[in-house]
């Protein structure tokens, strides 16, 4: 993803950290969409075994084709706003402020940014099992602002992640200093 498109970049502005939810939360979504597709043809064995006058009749088979049609559009559309739900969720450090980019659905999304210098304190948590395992988590970032926390959503290494931004809050905290001193 192109920060410049979804940004306006502050002069010497850098990003430093671009993130996204960890692959491994897809990948669980993706296994869910696989078993709700074997729903119909699981369906079509125990019409067959139980009803097989069903998958002959005149009316009774377009009627069930139709249906698995539908179900499989349905869940074709599903799957695609999955994948931009994962995908266009993002998470960006740059060396002056974070910025939150949420999409909600197909056509919606939320944009919100803090400056680095308004953060209070950074948490982060592993929850789970998987989550221990695969090392995603959370990542909290408090602000006094009017946005009270950003949430890091199922982030790869958030413990590091979590060091990564309390050192560049530090370094931006040092560069004001500086400014006001000149």
């Amino acid at each position: 993803m192109n920060l410049d498109l979804l940004i306006k970049r502050e002069p010497g502005e850098k990003m430093l950290l671009f993130l996204r939810r960890h692959i491994i939360v897809l990948l669980a979504e993706m296994l869910l969409i696989a078993v709700l597709a074997a729903v119909p043809v699981a369906g079509y064995f125990v019409i067959a075994w139980l009803w097989p006058a069903l998958l002959t009749g005149p009316m009774a088979r377009p009627l069930l084709v139709l249906a698995a049609s539908g179900y499989y559009l349905w869940l074709w559309l599903f799957t695609l706003t999955t994948f931009i739900d994962y995908y266009l969720d993002a998470w960006i450090v740059t060396t002056t402020r974070i910025l939150n980019v949420e999409q909600h659905g197909l056509f919606s999304r939320t944009m919100s940014e803090l400056d680095l210098s308004k953060v209070q304190d950074v948490t982060s948590e592993e929850k789970g099992v998987l989550a221990f395992v695969f090392n995603y988590g959370t990542v909290y970032v408090q602000t006094a602002g009017e946005t009270e926390r950003f949430i890091f959503e199922q982030v790869h290494h958030p413990h590091e992640i979590r060091k990564q931004i309390l050192a560049f809050m530090e370094e931006d905290r040092k560069r004001h200093a500086a400014e006001k001193t000149q």
